[in-house]
């Protein structure tokens, strides 16, 4: 799919897990559960549906520089399916496997994006879920083989954005386990760069409701600082080693009931 920075699909959810692996990020579960009265309790969490650009313009809108992006999808629809035109790289919450939910920011709840792409995936699936979703992620340049990884990662405070409102925000990729190597988008870390996030106009979904959307994308250097345990074993700590990862990612909310695969 290729990425116009006018253009983005969002997702939203009203639960938030887990915690990220090798000290990268933790982030605390939030109450998805509601009571519906006569029917003991129903989850009313809601999905986000994401894609990852093929390409990014890294100009501007009046003189665009269109590059391959450094960090893709694996080319694959949200049931697992090979991808064919647009969209490419995409992923859901509940398919396949997919961990992506947005807390509401209410009820003690948070307000972040958490996605994880294989969290949830067995053996067991149907064979359109194997092998188990991932990014690929292109340390060394899209000329040379990429990486495959899940990262767990948290983009915080997404759903309490305004429509139009934008953000610079620091995010750190849980790619430690992976690759060894955490990459973490944060201006602290010069050359590195946050990231921009975007809350865009709403659109009306497949059921014809009226649905949030957002863009995530790199900015600035478009380069993540890699980082490494820390030898005295307290968590990771910048390598001074930064990677050039430019990418854009779309998401669209996915309110209950909302689909699972399978």
């Amino acid at each position: 799919m290729r990425h116009h920075s006018a253009l983005c699909a969002a997702a939203i959810a009203t639960l938030v897990l887990m915690a990220a692996c090798n000290g990268e990020l933790t982030e605390s579960p939030g109450n998805g559960w509601v009571p519906e009265l006569g029917k003991g309790t129903v989850d009313m969490t809601t999905q986000a549906n994401f894609v990852f650009a093929d390409s990014v313009n890294i100009g501007t809108a009046q003189a665009p520089a269109w590059e391959v992006a450094g960090i893709q999808g694996d080319a694959r629809l949200k049931d697992g399916t090979p991808a064919v035109g647009t969209p490419s790289n995409e992923y859901q919450g509940s398919f396949c496997g997919v961990s992506a939910v947005i807390g509401s920011g209410q009820k003690n709840q948070n307000a972040d994006f958490v996605v994880d792409p294989n969290i949830n995936w067995t053996s067991s699936l149907p064979a359109s879920c194997q092998p188990a979703r991932a990014y690929r992620i292109y340390l060394s340049g899209p000329g040379a083989a990429p990486s495959s990884v899940s990262p767990h990662t948290v983009f915080r405070g997404i759903s309490t954005m305004a429509i139009g409102e934008t953000r610079i925000q620091a995010v750190q990729l849980g790619t430690a386990g992976d690759l060894g190597i955490g990459l973490w988008f944060d201006d602290a870390y010069p050359p590195a760069s946050s990231l921009l996030f975007m809350r865009l106009p709403n659109v009306t979904d497949a059921s014809g409701r009226s649905v949030r959307q957002w863009l995530i994308q790199t900015r600035g250097t478009h380069r993540a600082m890699g980082v490494v345990p820390d030898p005295g074993g307290k968590g990771l700590v910048p390598s001074g080693v930064t990677y050039y990862l430019p990418f854009a990612m779309t998401l669209t909310e996915v309110p209950y009931p909302y689909p699972t695969y399978p």
